[in-house]
């Protein structure tokens, strides 16, 4: 994957995620989910051109589900579900999967917290080594910083303590998630420990 700054229009989507999934269980195609979201207006959007855009997001996500991921989602703790969310975001995008890997399980294993500051030299390492990262407005690169973030905020693997520090904590995963995740999804897996482990 290369560097892209698409996920800044990227929001959490559990619940869109959820809808999706559910009509592609049925066997409905790409073009047949989106007419039935925008009929129904399920995303509970303003226009049907916001639908699509945020529909398309939606459906890339959960399309990197694999069929038992799907299933379990539909059926899922609040915590379960989480988990795949933020799986189906690291899934998609390059920089967010570099952030888990090289700062947040980094700073877990020194048992250290990570700052705002970490988000900013995070990005600066990525400039010294992409001419498009580089070439990032600052006020992109803070969008960027903000959605990232979130995401791993409501995920619950960052904890905003104050201003300037996260916490960083493992989060919980059932045991039958978790024991299809050790065979199939080593990234979901390492939620649960905070050890690095790519899907390949």
């Amino acid at each position: 994957m290369a560097y892209s700054a698409s996920f800044t229009k990227e929001k959490w989507a559990e619940q869109e995620i959820g809808i999706v999934i559910e009509l592609m269980l049925e066997g409905k195609t790409k073009a047949e989910i989106l007419e039935k979201v925008i009929e129904g207006n399920l995303f509970q959007l303003r226009s049907p051109v916001s639908i699509k855009n945020r529909f398309n997001l939606v459906y890339q996500r959960a399309d990197v589900l694999d069929l038992r991921a799907k299933k379990h989602f539909l059926e899922a703790s609040d915590d379960d579900r989480k988990a795949l969310t933020l799986y189906s975001y690291l899934k998609r995008y390059q920089l967010p999967i570099e952030f888990y890997n090289e700062v947040i399980i980094y700073k877990y294993e020194e048992n250290e917290v990570i700052y705002s500051n970490d988000f900013h030299y995070f990005f600066e390492s990525k400039a010294d080594i992409s001419e498009k990262v580089k070439g990032w407005k600052p006020y992109t690169v803070k969008k960027l910083i903000n959605n990232i973030s979130l995401f791993f905020r409501e995920s619950k693997i960052l904890e905003k303590m104050n201003d300037r520090e996260f916490a960083i904590h493992p989060i919980y995963i059932s045991n039958d998630l978790k024991a299809y995740a050790k065979e199939h999804m080593p990234l979901l897996y390492s939620f649960r420990t905070l050890e690095r482990g790519n899907d390949e």
